[in-house]
């Protein structure tokens, strides 16, 4: 008994890349409209610290100060410690290394109450990182001390 195997055809890739197409507007069409402006609205991060407002990343904004900076900076135990610097000078973490090593409150105590996380701001200083990181890739880093 012989078994016949069917070749695969670009028809399969084109119609992969059809569905794909057609059902990215579906399911962004059931977005609430801070998850589609996190999805639409992500400015680039190309310093450190990095300023940002509420507009740059409208509804997906999580706390209550309307803007403020974004920074990264190296520990001495667990690499990159993400802080938000609201307006009034405040520093709070939005990472762990940040609270637990740099003893900053956690910026979940400045959140909206409309807010459910703070993913997008996590993430854009995430991505200062990666701009810190690349700008000191061969260079040792320098912690940053606390008072």
């Amino acid at each position: 008994m012989t078994t016949r195997m069917r070749a695969r055809t670009p028809r399969a890739g084109i119609l992969l890349a059809t569905t794909a197409a057609l059902a990215l507007p579906l399911a962004l069409s059931g977005c609430s409209s801070q998850e589609g402006d996190a999805l639409t609205k992500w400015p680039d991060a190309t310093k450190n610290p990095q300023h940002i407002t509420a507009d740059q990343l409208g509804a997906a904004w999580p706390v209550t100060p309307s803007s403020g900076d974004v920074r990264c900076d190296t520990t001495p135990y667990s690499g990159f410690a993400i802080t938000f610097t609201a307006p009034d000078g405040k520093v709070y973490a939005l990472n762990n290394v940040a609270r637990d090593e740099l003893h900053h409150p956690s910026a979940d105590t400045i959140k909206k109450p409309s807010s459910k996380t703070m993913w997008r701001l996590r993430s854009f200083g995430m991505q200062v990182c990666s701009v810190y990181r690349a700008q000191h890739m061969n260079q040792t880093p320098t912690p940053r001390r606390t008072p």
